[in-house]
């Protein structure tokens, strides 16, 4: 155990990171959002660390059976931080004195040792067992190691001691990155980027098994501080528990159809600079992809996109030395937005979660009688096929993400859940993924998702959408990378999945940038939507429509009634100027990476990803049997012109939320009026009044201390300006916007009133 003396130092990183430290693709030149701000930190009381990591040796004598090796032999890896934590506390009883975990500020500093530079040892890395000017071992090399902290957003001011947020998603991870495969070498966690003195990392503490994570100890009492607050993602509060109204809707016996954005601009297809500089949080970035959707019971729609990053250097739109997909790279995040039961327009994204230098990809969100479900993949955690948590209050709050027990022999498959999950008449569960190639699966679960396994069979294509027929058996539609004389496959399982029979079906095959849906309607109809041609253009023989589509099926897939959509919008390739990377091959409308989902009031939900930006399109079954002509939707006599008062209690007896509403004329439920939210102290927290589903006049949102955070102020030509406020009140951005995109000057500012960024946005984008 080595002393380590108190003191300060600043942590974190804003210097600009080498070529040599990125790697050929360029990454991250100006390092992790979660890196950011610097501030310094003081260590207040000297400590013990352990000069090198804990060994196999040591590991077992805590727990015999622990299997060790590996390639950081003789240092143990595989541990979860739950484990790690149960060393320390076995070690404290066994020797009389207090071991733990460092802290990561704790961490940080050993591992610095008074160095300013990426590295103890300067700017680039040292070898394995270099001790740094403290006498410390191995801190950018060997096991990345756990540290007390979960890992949040850095807050804006100096620290002493400090022990990271209240409460998390994930545990930090220091002294290199989690991910341990992907398709360039440069995204291992093993890369001299992961290995700097700054980088963080971030991962469940739950996981244990095959992956590289170890621990040193802290020997010393753990510092007093309290826990910062959580910062509650804007989407998780205010959410109405009620849902007295959810089946009011347009009359399902009349056509209705309806398109709105999803996805504001930026983020959507823009750099970091301008997300930045707009307001947006530093972790979402430009390509917002595969999404999941969910009809809440409540009547919210939620949506969860995986967010990458088309342009890794923040200071340049298009760089040409750095054009690429990053989406397998561990810089990722899941982000996501909430239409409110009642609202117009959907709330700003924000961030589902992130675990750091861990690829956050593809998601999958279903409501299983009031539960929701939510399925994520990511490629780098080897035996993990997709990850779950599961909400029981409308996506307010959020179960431990989990890993799934395995059971039984596992096939080739990738780590990327699609669109569908059900329960079959016994109740088993099941997850669509993708496999290998131009396949796809089913995982499922005999015991409520404690165990599950590999169904068996693939299907004849890549994103598979499925359906459970009625006669028991599964439906698989279409997917990508496959074809049959240019249609997309049909796959038919009448064994749980074990097996599948391919035949060619009516719709044209998909390809990249492309994934249909497919659902089960209340009507019992069968519901799907897809494009009329592949994103490069080609179509099947006897195909002449283009743009996207939906269909209605009778007979359980054998025939469809089919509508195209009218507005769908093109790949954004066309609407962005130079964009880098792919170019589709047509200018019509596109679903991109569709999902649909039927809420209780009959509407049909269909989003799309891949345009510029993402939409939303609301329709019934009836404008879809309607003649091509019928587009526009029909009133619906009789609408509750009174507006209601509507309110919801904390268990204390104090109102949570207060909120108007009426039936508008065409049946749909429509917030009116002023809608307020209020902390448990009574205090207000949120106010903005509605008029028919749309803010008009001042939103405002306070903290706890009744400090404004932030605030709109909506005019009556849909023009909003969005201010964000420091604690002093001191304004800390601005931007405005007009139909969900960016427009005019954005200004940002730090605490005491110096601008620090100021841009000129023109369709969303900076104007350069």
């Amino acid at each position: 155990m080595i002393r380590i003396e108190p003191g300060s130092f600043l942590m974190g990183n804003e210097e600009r990171i080498t070529e040599a430290l990125q790697g050929p693709k360029l990454l991250l030149p100006e390092s992790d959002w979660d890196e950011r701000p610097v501030r310094r930190v003081t260590v207040s009381k000297a400590y013990y660390v352990s000069e090198t990591e804990v060994t196999i040796e040591q590991y077992r004598r805590f727990r015999p059976n622990h299997q060790g090796g590996g390639k950081y032999s003789p240092y143990a890896s595989g541990i979860s931080w739950d484990d790690a934590v149960a060393f320390c506390q076995w070690l404290s009883g066994k020797e009389g004195k207090t071991y733990r975990l460092l802290t990561e500020a704790e961490w940080e500093y050993a591992c610095r040792a008074g160095a300013k530079s990426h590295f103890a040892s300067g700017d680039m890395a040292p070898g394995h067992e270099w001790a740094n000017g403290w006498g410390v071992k191995n801190m950018h090399t060997g096991v990345p190691e756990w540290c007390f902290d979960w890992h949040g957003a850095y807050p804006d001011h100096e620290e002493v001691d400090p022990v990271g947020a209240a409460t998390g998603v994930a545990r930090v991870v220091r002294g290199g990155g989690i991910q341990t495969d992907g398709p360039n070498a440069t995204v291992k966690g093993t890369a001299p980027y992961y290995r700097r003195s700054a980088n963080r990392a971030g991962m469940i503490p739950s996981f244990r098994g095959d992956h590289d994570i170890g621990f040193r100890v802290a020997q010393g009492e753990a510092p007093e501080t309290k826990p910062a607050p959580i910062e509650v993602p804007f989407i998780q509060q205010g959410v109405k528990q009620s849902a007295e109204y959810v089946r009011s809707g347009p009359d399902p016996d009349r056509p209705y159809f309806k398109q709105r954005p999803l996805l504001p601009i930026p983020p959507e297809n823009t750099s970091a600079e301008a997300i930045q500089t707009a307001g947006l949080h530093p972790a979402i970035l430009a390509h917002n992809h595969a999404p999941g959707l969910v009809v809440c019971p409540n009547g919210d729609l939620l949506a969860v996109f995986f967010s990458a990053s088309y342009f890794p250097a923040p200071h340049l739109r298009y760089p040409n030395s750095a054009v690429g997909n990053y989406e397998y790279w561990p810089n990722t995040a899941f982000i996501a937005t909430r239409l409110r039961y009642g609202s117009e327009r959907w709330d700003l994204p924000e961030v589902h979660y992130d675990l750091a230098d861990v690829n956050d990809q593809t998601s999958l969100l279903w409501n299983d009688e009031g539960t929701i479900w939510h399925f994520t993949g990511g490629v780098g955690l080897p035996g993990v096929p997709f990850r779950v948590s599961k909400s029981t209050d409308n996506g307010a709050t959020w179960s431990a993400i989990e890993f799934p027990q395995l059971t039984g022999n596992v096939g080739g498959h990738y780590p990327q859940p699609i669109t569908n999950a059900f329960r079959d008449a016994e109740g088993n569960l099941y997850v669509a993924s993708d496999g290998v190639g131009g396949e796809s699966l089913l995982w499922s679960s005999a015991d409520n998702g404690k165990t599950w396994f590999d169904t068996g069979g693939r299907t004849g294509g890549r994103h598979t959408a499925f359906a459970l027929l009625k006669d028991g058996s599964i439906l698989g539609m279409g997917g990508k990378n496959t074809d049959i004389g240019g249609f997309m496959p049909k796959s038919i399982s009448r064994d749980r999945g074990k097996s599948w029979q391919l035949s060619q079906s009516p719709f044209p095959a998909l390809g990249a940038n492309q994934r249909p849906a497919l659902i089960r309607l209340a009507s019992g109809r069968l519901f799907f939507a897809g494009d009329y041609q592949r994103v490069d253009g080609k179509q099947p023989p006897g195909v002449t429509e283009h743009g996207a589509y939906v269909a209605l099926s009778d007979d359980e897939g054998q025939t469809w009634k089919v509508k195209t959509i009218p507005g769908a919008l093109p790949h954004r390739s066309h609407a962005v100027p130079d964009f880098p990377g792919f170019k589709a091959g047509h200018k019509a409308g596109t679903l991109g990476y569709t999902v649909a989902r039927q809420a209780p009031n009959a509407i049909i939900n269909v989003i799309s990803s891949m345009n510029h930006p993402a939409q939303h399109f609301e329709m019934n079954e009836a404008w879809i049997l309607a003649s091509d002509a019928a587009t526009k939707p029909h009133l619906r006599p009789g609408g509750e012109e009174t507006v209601r008062q509507h309110q919801e209690n904390y268990s204390h007896g104090k109102p949570r939320l207060t909120w108007n509403a009426r039936i508008a004329p065409d049946g749909r439920y429509l917030l009116h009026g002023q809608e307020t939210w209020y902390y448990p102290t009574g205090r207000k927290q949120y106010q903005v009044t509605y008029h028919d589903g749309r803010k008009r006049g001042s939103e405002t949102f306070w903290s706890p201390e009744s400090h404004k955070v932030w605030s709109w102020e909506h005019r009556a030509d849909d023009t909003s300006v969005w201010t964000q406020w420091w604690p002093n009140g001191r304004k800390k951005s601005e931007s405005s916007w007009r139909d969900g995109i960016c427009q005019g000057v954005a200004t940002r500012w730090d605490r005491s009133g110096k601008i620090t960024r100021q841009k000129k946005f023109s369709g969303g984008d900076i104007a350069y």
